[in-house]
């Protein structure tokens, strides 16, 4: 029995030992490195001017859902696995391509980086590649585009350190918002507009807020009555430098409307363009609509890219990922 007990130490310390050597490889990882949105690809150069390549294209530098500007979704960065050199493997995100007699999928995190995501595509030859490409892609992005939301939130986290007590007053809420942004217009609606300045426009962060019932009623669907409800809120209070300008979103142009959950609430994601009435102003919009039981009303909280000629994607990402630090402390 003694004996036996003593075994199982040794094994107990042995696995105690192992667990801390992994989590002192891991802190000891170099940080990874990537632009926003960056996805570095590595695949043979003959297979990158080929099909494979072009699905590839295809699937992660598709248009920006919403910019009113021919814009990828991902910045790609295609290396070939002979010049794949020790600081490309610390990017961020990395899909990595071969033929191999290993027909194999797999995600790892923070492999010779931190934080990092690693795919592996293996199939036995060009033709099954392909294939095994076009069928997880959908989960490829899904990762890549939550980490890039994830990454921006630590640094709009970082960069926030305003005592925003008009949205405890106006909402019951907190949002971490750059200190970039400022305050531009405050209306007892309730209606509040952040916005930072850029060199060439604007970004604009604004919050407002309709009873469940004038969004859920017989008059109309739902969707139909948050739009009317984004459009009645711009013609009020979204004026445009102009004379009589004021933002405008029509519902036939380009207008997506899903369902998600937020801090366990009902969500309505909007996502199109916005454009201005009297005036020549344009550009990409996301919004979420929250349902909230609590204070039976629908909370509106979106973002305007003002920025003419420039990329916005990441200044979307940006938007995006101060909207989701939304925290209700009253609840």
């Amino acid at each position: 029995m003694k004996h036996t007990v003593f075994y199982l130490l040794i094994i107990v310390g042995f696995i105690i030992g192992c667990t801390k050597e992994s989590k002192t490889a891991t802190v000891n990882l170099n940080k990874s490195f990537g632009n926003r949105n960056e996805i570095v690809l590595v695949i043979d150069d003959s297979l990158w001017i080929g099909k494979l390549g072009d699905s590839i294209r295809h699937k992660l530098a598709q248009p920006v859902a919403g910019s009113t500007d021919t814009e990828p979704q991902f910045d790609l960065v295609q290396i070939d696995p002979k010049i794949f050199t020790t600081r490309a493997k610390n990017a961020r995100n990395i899909v990595l391509f071969s033929t191999n007699t290993v027909h194999e999928f797999l995600l790892q995190k923070s492999v010779n980086a931190t934080p990092q995501n690693y795919f592996f595509l293996r199939a036995q030859n060009t033709s099954d590649l392909l294939k095994l490409f076009n069928t997880r892609a959908d989960s490829i992005i899904s990762v890549f585009k939550s980490s890039e939301l994830n990454e921006q939130m630590h640094e709009v986290v970082r960069n926030s350190n305003q005592d925003l007590h008009e949205l405890k007053d106006y909402f019951g809420c907190t949002l971490k918002i750059p200190d970039a942004y400022h305050l531009q217009v405050k209306n007892e609606f309730p209606f509040l507009w952040y916005q930072k300045d850029l060199s060439s426009g604007s970004l604009n962060l604004v919050l407002y807020e309709f009873s469940i019932a004038e969004i859920e009623n017989e008059s109309g669907s739902i969707e139909q009555h948050l739009l009317q409800a984004r459009n009645y809120i711009g013609k009020e209070f979204l004026h445009t430098a102009k004379d009589s300008g004021y933002i405008v979103t029509d519902p036939a142009k380009n207008v997506t409307i899903t369902k998600e959950k937020m801090q366990e609430l009902p969500v309505y994601k909007i996502i199109g363009s916005w454009e201005t009435a009297n005036d020549y102003l344009k550009g990409p919009f996301v919004c979420y609509a929250i349902r909230d039981e609590y204070y039976k009303r629908y909370l509106f909280i979106e973002g305007y890219i003002n920025n003419p000629f420039k990329n916005k994607r990441d200044q979307l990402l940006e938007i995006e990922a101060i909207i989701k630090t939304i925290n209700f402390n009253e609840h």
